[in-house]
């Protein structure tokens, strides 16, 4: 009765079961339905939180212009330091730059399916959201959307490259291409799953003014519960975003469980080979199966469509009884058939293979 009316008829962003939560610490569960690291952080981490606790100025607010992050990321990014800013994780970024380049009314363009949270957020801040169906193998025709740009005339584009759940990558040289012929537009370029596919468009941000790149700290560097992600684009983007941007919201903890991260990139560096591996195995074992069809893409999770509806659900209630927790993406209607599973490393994907084998001598 007194929801804002630009949320009136808003759907809102469908999440998984937090059923895994349910468990005691010592459980042996399997959470592979959010994309998180499967293992803990860098021991670095551990280290650093660990002082701050005994050590640090809790009664204090967090550190307001973290140089030291910001150095660190410049660094791990190639760019100058005006050009990176850290937020308390990358859906919040989303909110920012919602809030500080959409107008009511403004047209948003996002491929279909992807990540969709952002659309929920433009929505909400009363932006006209349309979506763009990636082909049937979830491909994206960068000729023909060159073309139906200038139909739909948007404001905003956002891409997540890998996509998600899809896996779908995107090459730099056809992104680039993209964004440069069609300066009038706000190109949102997701790249949460940057480490695992090594495609990024960062080293335009300096010629690229209509280019922002969202960043995470939730996938390969296992940072999920600290909530930390950061945005890449040219300076006068980031003074923009700047001015509204509240340097209070992102915690002492997240900040230094970020820089003892990127401290550590071997660490990271050999988490990311290890799902490589992992998932090379898991997809070459689903291709044995005549009632699963995986896709093959980037990102630390695979997509794969299952021969029925029936066997999905079976499927997903037989490995949640088991604690396996996986994607169902059923809420499409494109991709009803669909699972996405998270990869985690070969020990524990052996154990989900030896799972999925017994269901399917079962089913």
């Amino acid at each position: 009765m007194f929801e804002n009316k630009k949320i009136r008829n808003i759907s809102p962003y469908t999440l998984s079961t937090p059923e895994a939560w349910s468990f005691n610490e010592d459980d042996d569960v399997l959470k592979l339905d959010w994309n998180e690291a499967t293992i803990k952080p860098s021991p670095k981490v551990l280290t650093k939180i660990t002082k701050i606790l005994n050590d640090g100025k809790l009664n204090w607010y967090p550190n307001i212009n973290n140089t030291e992050l910001i150095n660190k990321l410049s660094n791990y990014n190639s760019v100058k330091k005006d050009q990176v800013q850290y937020f308390a994780s990358s859906d919040s970024l989303h909110e920012y730059i919602v809030r500080a380049f959409i107008d009511d009314s403004d047209r948003v363009l996002s491929i279909s399916p992807t990540y969709d949270n952002f659309r929920a957020v433009a929505e909400s801040n009363g932006a006209s959201v349309q979506f763009y169906d990636l082909d049937n193998n979830f491909d994206l025709n960068f000729d023909n959307f060159h073309e139906d740009l200038k139909l739909i005339k948007p404001k905003v584009v956002y891409i997540v490259n890998p996509n998600n759940p899809t896996g779908s990558i995107f090459s730099s040289n056809d992104l680039y291409n993209l964004i440069h012929e069609n300066k009038n537009i706000l190109f949102i370029i997701d790249e949460a799953y940057f480490e695992f596919s090594n495609v990024t468009l960062s080293s335009f941000v300096s010629e690229l003014n209509n280019l922002l790149i969202s960043r995470t700290f939730s996938k390969a560097f296992a940072l999920a519960s600290f909530r930390i992600g950061y945005l890449i684009s040219c300076s006068k983007n980031i003074e923009i975003i700047n001015r509204i941007r509240n340097p209070k919201n992102i915690s002492l903890f997240a900040q230094e469980a970020a820089i003892a991260a990127l401290e550590d990139i071997d660490y990271t560096n050999n988490y990311v080979k290890s799902i490589d591996i992992a998932k090379t195995n898991f997809i070459n074992f689903l291709k044995t199966l005549d009632w699963m069809n995986p896709i093959e893409g980037k990102g630390n999770f695979v997509f794969i469509e299952l021969e029925n509806i029936q066997i999905k659900i079976d499927l997903i209630n037989y490995l949640k009884t088991n604690k396996i927790f996986i994607r169902d993406y059923g809420h499409i209607e494109k991709t009803k058939n669909y699972i996405r599973i998270t990869i985690g490393n070969s020990q524990q994907m052996e154990i989900v293979k030896r799972k999925i084998i017994n269901f399917s001598k079962n089913r």
